[in-house]
């Protein structure tokens, strides 16, 4: 099985992020990445890595923040500079598809 992280407070809140112009919800696929980015990324020294369980992902998918519509932006791990614009969309369908198989790559952007 696949691990996939985002980002989330001590009081339930989710780390999300404008990213071309849309909010996105940042997932990583492994807790090495999350160390990696929160060490050069300060907004997200407030934020854990929490495993995004189908239940979890069930409930965001659901409405976060009033929003009917989400959507996911897997980080590419290999971004030198952490940044957290690099990286693709992905559904939650997919990231729900990922908890059988290998995650996904995401491509540098």
């Amino acid at each position: 099985m696949a691990e996939m992280l985002v980002m989330r407070r001590a009081n339930g809140d989710l780390f999300s992020k404008e990213i071309a112009g849309q909010p996105r919800i940042p997932v990583w696929s492994s807790r090495a990445a999350c160390a990696r980015y929160r060490a050069r990324n300060p907004e997200l020294l407030t934020y854990l890595p929490a495993r995004l369980d189908d239940q979890l992902l069930k409930r965001i998918a659901a409405g976060v923040n009033g929003a009917r519509h989400v959507t996911f932006f897997l980080i590419s791990e290999d971004a030198p500079d952490a940044s957290l614009d690099r990286g693709r969309l992905v559904s939650p369908d997919e990231l729900l598809l990922t908890h059988g198989a290998a995650a996904p790559a995401a491509r540098r952007g």
